[in-house]
């Protein structure tokens, strides 16, 4: 997985400050004349700690270890 993106985000309700980091896995693809190339993956976001989020809306993602809710800025 490659990070690709880091932004900051608040607690919808708590109003916490947040350091999120975006990664991403990259498919690769064989064509007939076997040349290769990339497309990009599914996106995996945690917080800079480690712990995992949940994207539920675009910009809005759920720490999953605790429920809270929280807000790209």
């Amino acid at each position: 997985m490659d990070l690709i993106e880091k932004f900051d985000a608040k607690g919808k309700e708590s109003g916490n400050a947040f350091h999120v980091e975006c990664y991403g896995s990259p498919i690769e693809i064989a064509t007939a004349g076997g040349a290769i190339s990339s497309l990009p993956g599914p996106r995996t976001y945690r917080l800079a700690d480690g712990r995992a989020l949940s994207e539920y809306s675009e910009g809005k993602y759920v720490i999953v270890q605790t429920g809270e809710k929280i807000l790209r800025v």
